[in-house]
């Protein structure tokens, strides 16, 4: 078990998760056998199966160019300094990424699109300190757009965002995540919140938001009474969509 930390990135490395504990702001109910708290067992299984996995031996790409482009993509994202071994379980990042955000963050988005995210992979860095996460997007509308690329229904996209799993060859995993993010995942609509959007750099996640079931639910849950874990979860996704809309200045 290690810990890091540094200035304004907290670093921690948990093993086995224990009732009472927390990841990634979702709480394991502590000692406490009423019903409710029975209903909200933290399922750790299903938490993470949200985050993609990268193999920790993957080799390099082969080609000169693709392999330029794939080390620079990964010095984009957050490397703590220290290989990440499997003597590790759950290393969380804290870096504060939601303060100040609303419910609908449009201003603090280059791009706002409604979509079906249609694949999910995780990258490990070069230096083997960091895994990333990266998905494909089907466009279904875009409701902002700020960036030089055009975008239409019916265009993909790559969105990233720091955080995954890792596999080791002695077949154990290593969670690595931004405390209060979860992740998208493959074969389900979302409104998507990113930044920095162009097509040699993969978009950033800044939230998101899955639509399933004429229903609304939060991607990520953020610690207390935040907005983007508290308004819209379990929303209308009719009403939900036509104040994102009115957000985005979109009129309908």
């Amino acid at each position: 078990m290690r810990a890091y930390g540094r200035t304004c990135l907290a670093l921690v490395a948990l093993g086995a998760v224990a009732s009472g504990a927390a990841v990634a702001g979702f709480s394991v109910p502590a000692q406490d056998n009423s019903p409710r708290a029975v209903r909200q067992k933290f399922d750790r299984a299903e938490f993470e199966s949200q985050f993609p996995v990268a193999d920790f031996d993957k080799p390099e790409p082969v080609d000169p160019e693709r392999r330029a482009r794939w080390r620079a993509k990964g010095k984009k994202y957050a490397g703590i300094g220290i290989r990440i071994t499997d003597g590790d379980e759950v290393v969380t990042v804290q870096n504060e990424w939601d303060i100040g955000l609303s419910a609908l963050p449009v201003a603090e988005s280059d791009l706002v699109v409604l979509g079906e995210v249609t694949d999910a992979r995780a990258y490990i860095t070069g230096d083997k300190t960091w895994v990333y996460s990266e998905f494909v997007v089907k466009v279904g509308e875009v409701l902002k757009n700020t960036g030089n690329v055009v975008l239409t229904a019916g265009d993909s996209l790559v969105a990233g965002r720091d955080g995954g799993r890792v596999r080791f060859p002695s077949g154990r995993t290593v969670l690595q995540l931004v405390s209060g993010q979860g992740m998208p995942r493959a074969g389900r609509r979302y409104a998507l919140f990113l930044t920095h959007a162009d097509r040699e750099q993969a978009a950033h996640i800044v939230t998101a938001y899955e639509l399933r079931g004429g229903r609304v639910f939060h991607v990520d849950k953020p610690a207390g009474r935040h907005p983007l874990a508290t308004v819209y979860n379990g929303a209308d996704e009719i009403s939900f969509l036509n104040d994102l809309r009115a957000a985005s200045g979109v009129a309908r």
